[in-house]
């Protein structure tokens, strides 16, 4: 939604002097070809009124322009021309329904009208009925390919629907019949920054920059490059000259924040997360983002309050639920725990995660069945990759004294993961319990050389193990903030 409002403000700008430019050439061919306007007694007074009052709206005088138009009206009531015109008129008045009127009413008149099918797509874009201004934009283009302003409106158009590739043959398309234009290029690199294009992106927008310094998006867009090619103090430069000129710029806080937590700055990352979310609280991952690093700060109360924001205002997502569980188990509330998973599953029968997590709650409270079975689905949903649920389940064959069952799936988890601790602990378990010395003292041994290596990374950084998030919640550098 943000990505097609941001973009439609560029389009209304772009198109609003070239409403009136495309008309007068309407009707200029129209006097060339001899064709009526409308059924005035006199076709060349219309049609010479008509470009009158159009030269007036170009000039911003509309005012002046609209009488005229009318008076044609009055005379010529069948004028399509006209009708047009006093669409154009009426749409820069902001009285939208009744321009709308005048286009079709032009267009009942004269369907083969470019420029009233160009005028209405422009209207239609604008209150957000897409789909019917793209088909308009693409009527116009397949009678007049190189028609200018269908060409850029359609890319834009595009660009807002997330339909890059598509987009960008038109963009380029428009820079050749709009060069130096703020609009055209920062569309474009827009365009050429989601198809992963970052050098001539980073050149569109830095045109971009140089027709308009004080454009926050542009600079924003320019930081998702740098931070693309590796380069984090380029990219926070960016941002916060972005903030700079636009403080409430929630995009670029939280966009900080991304950067400072992937440079393992948790604590630092915190104030640019938690103004992002008291900017825009629309956003899902800025409440997973907060959250996350409240607890890598081990201010575990925080991040249950805010995942539990998270789950308040988005009560159907799965994961706003996930989250909370997630929290609600670091503080071993797990009864909270278990009614967030088990709202979780309600959403989202086959979520992995939440089966394994539940999974290890039930086992806890020594419901050994059930957890099995959430275990044991956990894995088949995995093919058996789910680290959590191989863990848990090692866990709960152990407990269960099923030793021999467990050893299999323990050693399966240790091939995903060589580093963590805890596996090798319940294999140290599973071969005492067995009787088999020589392999427990090895699994001992190495369960003490991982654990205290652990902890000495946890003295001096966090680790990303303690909280990791599903990178599909990352908040998309998509949406185009204008």
């Amino acid at each position: 939604m943000l990505r097609k409002k941001f973009v439609a403000r560029a389009f209304i700008r772009c198109v609003a002097a070239l409403l009136a430019v495309v008309f007068i050439q309407a009707v200029a061919t129209a006097q060339r070809r001899g064709a009526p306007t409308g059924r005035a007694t006199d076709t060349n007074d219309v049609a010479e009124n008509l470009r009158e009052a159009a030269e007036l709206l170009q000039a911003g005088r509309i005012d002046d322009a609209e009488p005229i138009v009318r008076r044609i009206l009055a005379i010529a009531p069948q004028a399509a021309d006209a009708h047009n015109l006093l669409g154009a008129i009426l749409d820069q008045r902001g009285r939208t329904e009744e321009a709308e009127r005048e286009y079709r009413e032009a267009l009942r008149l004269n369907p083969r009208s470019i420029s009233a099918r160009a005028n209405l797509g422009v209207l239609l874009a604008r209150t957000n009925h897409t789909d019917q201004a793209v088909q308009l934009f693409e009527s116009v283009l397949h009678e007049n390919p190189d028609h200018p302003q269908a060409v850029l409106n359609l890319g834009l158009l595009y660009t807002a629907r997330g339909d890059y590739n598509r987009a960008l043959p038109l963009l380029e398309r428009a820079n050749a019949f709009f060069p130096n234009t703020f609009t055209v290029l920062y569309n474009l690199g827009v365009v050429q920054y989601q198809l992963k294009r970052l050098d001539e992106a980073a050149s569109a927008l830095a045109s971009a920059a140089t027709l308009s310094p004080d454009d926050a998006g542009t600079l924003y867009y320019l930081g998702l490059i740098a931070s693309a090619r590796g380069d984090s103090e380029a990219a926070a430069r960016y941002w916060l000259k972005a903030l700079a000129l636009r403080p409430d710029f929630a995009e670029a806080n939280f966009m900080i924040g991304e950067e400072l937590r992937k440079n393992r700055q948790p604590d630092r990352a915190i104030e640019y997360y938690e103004r992002a979310l008291a900017q825009d609280s629309t956003k899902l991952v800025y409440y997973v983002r907060l959250g996350g690093v409240y607890l890598l700060s081990g201010d575990n109360a925080k991040a249950l309050a805010t995942f539990e924001r998270g789950a308040h205002r988005f009560p159907n997502v799965a994961e706003a639920h996930y989250f909370v569980a997630l929290a609600a188990r670091g503080r071993a509330d797990y009864e909270l725990a278990e009614a967030e998973l088990r709202k979780t599953l309600a959403i989202e029968p086959d979520n992995a995660d939440a089966l394994a997590q539940l999974g290890f709650i039930l086992g806890e409270h020594a419901d050994y069945a059930e957890a099995e079975q959430l275990l044991q689905r956990a894995l088949a949903l995995s093919n058996n990759r789910h680290f959590v649920a191989i863990y848990d389940m090692g866990r709960l064959l152990v407990k269960t004294q099923r030793y021999e069952d467990a050893i299999p799936i323990l050693l399966r988890g240790v091939a995903l993961n060589t580093k963590f601790p805890g596996i090798h602990y319940q294999l140290f378990l599973a071969y005492s319990r067995l009787k088999r010395k020589a392999e427990a003292s090895q699994e001992l041994e190495i369960f003490k050389r991982l654990d205290e290596e652990r902890k000495t990374r946890r003295r001096s950084d966090y680790s990303t193990e303690d909280f990791e998030t599903d990178e599909s919640t990352q908040a998309s550098p998509s949406s185009t903030p204008r």
